[in-house]
C-alpha cells in the first residue's frame, strides 16, 4: 500500500475509533484490513499526520489527530486579549472565563474558530465565557492548549 493511501486509512480509523496504545492501531489495519505495518512505521506516520495521545477520562487517553495550525493562529489572537481575560477557572466538565466587560463575544469568536472537536460549545455573553467539555480532563487540556495553563 502506498504511504499516502496508508496516511488516509490511518486518518480514518483514528477518527473512528478509541485506540490506547499503537499495537491495536496495528492489530486493526490487519484484521480489517489486511494491512501490515511495523509500530516504526505506524509512530512516523502518526507524527506526520498530527495525531498524538490526548486526555479523554481519568486514566484514559487515547489517539486523535490535533490541528496544531489552526491552535497556534487562534492562540495568538486570544493573545491580544490576554490583558481582558481576568480569571479562568476549571470546574468539572466546563471552563468559565471571566473577561472584561464588553469582550467575552470576541475571544468566544476565536475559540469557536478553532472548531475543536473536544468542545461541545461555548456560551459567550458581556464578560463571561462558558466552555462546555465531556470530562475535567478534557477541560485542563482545552484550557492548557487555549491559553498555556493562564489559569487563576
Amino acid at each position: 500500500m502506498k504511504k499516502e493511501k496508508r496516511l488516509d486509512l490511518l486518518l480514518s480509523i483514528i477518527n473512528q475509533n478509541d485506540f490506547s496504545k499503537k499495537q491495536e492501531i496495528v492489530d486493526y489495519l490487519v484484521t480489517h484490513f489486511n494491512v501490515y505495518c511495523s509500530l516504526t512505521t505506524i509512530s512516523r506516520d502518526l507524527e506526520k499526520l498530527n495525531v498524538y495521545k490526548i486526555p479523554i477520562t481519568s486514566n484514559k487517553y487515547f489517539y486523535k489527530q490535533i490541528n496544531q495550525n489552526n491552535q497556534i493562529k487562534a492562540r495568538k489572537k486570544l493573545e491580544s486579549y490576554n490583558d481582558e481575560i481576568q480569571k479562568i477557572i476549571v470546574k468539572d466538565s466546563y471552563i468559565l472565563i471571566k473577561t472584561s466587560p464588553g469582550f467575552a463575544q470576541s475571544i468566544n469568536y476565536y475559540i469557536d474558530q478553532l472548531k475543536m472537536k473536544e468542545i461541545l460549545g461555548t456560551i459567550g455573553g458581556n464578560d463571561t465565557i462558558m466552555i462546555l467539555t465531556t470530562s475535567n480532563e478534557r477541560a485542563q487540556y482545552i484550557c492548557y492548549q487555549l491559553f498555556n495553563s493562564k489559569k487563576k
